[in-house]
């Protein structure tokens, strides 16, 4: 879970017995930005945060900012530490991109350049960015509740993965990302690197490709 999705009493609970005595990084992917809510829980967020780290890419693509609160900004904050590198996040909400985007810009100004924010509801927007890589190197995938959808998508980026590309997908156990699961389990190039569930995840995966 994450600090915005507690009740009253957990957070009750979180705030004088449990926050004490956390770490300054474990309040930072459990608690998210002040003001923005976000999504994924903590476990979720650090995996996404430390993919990025070790695997370093030019450009990160998500497809679903929602808010900004939750993946979007852990992604940020890991190609801040690197201190280069960028992640494009595609929304197809108009209202829910602006918001993202004006946030960034007033209230994470040294997060802002690591962002870009697209609007619409093809992938297409990302060829830009991955013609100037050459390559995509990291790919989140967590749209709508809709697996030909995101197949679909995953087909968009599949010309684009190269050995060492990451791709990460949200609520991996649902409807969502069934037939990529499929896929995925006969395609031998791809190898699972991390999975998690509940307690910690209503559902991810992290793949490499070999």
């Amino acid at each position: 879970m994450n600090l915005p999705a507690l009740n009253a009493r957990q957070r009750f609970f979180y705030r004088y017995c449990v926050r004490p005595f956390s770490s300054a990084e474990e309040r930072k992917f459990f608690e998210g930005i002040p003001g923005i809510a976000g999504q994924l829980y903590r476990a979720e967020r650090r995996a996404l945060h430390d993919a990025v780290v070790r695997r370093q890419p030019a450009f990160a693509f998500e497809i679903g900012t929602f808010n900004g609160g939750g993946s979007t900004y852990f992604l940020a904050l890991a190609f801040a530490k690197l201190g280069r590198g960028k992640l494009v996040t595609l929304e197809i909400d108009p209202a829910l991109q602006a918001k993202a985007a004006a946030f960034y810009t007033t209230q994470l100004p040294t997060l802002r350049p690591h962002v870009e924010f697209l609007l619409g509801g093809s992938p297409e927007l990302f060829t830009p960015f991955l013609q100037q890589a050459g390559a995509a190197e990291f790919v989140f995938l967590d749209g709508a509740e809709n697996a030909a959808q995101s197949l679909e998508q995953y087909r968009f980026f599949e010309p684009w993965f190269r050995r060492g590309s990451v791709l990460a997908l949200h609520d991996w156990n649902t409807e969502k990302m069934r037939l990529i699961r499929e896929l995925l389990c006969h395609t031998p190039r791809w190898r699972e690197t991390l999975a998690l569930a509940e307690p910690d995840s209503i559902g991810f995966a992290l793949f490499e490709m070999l």
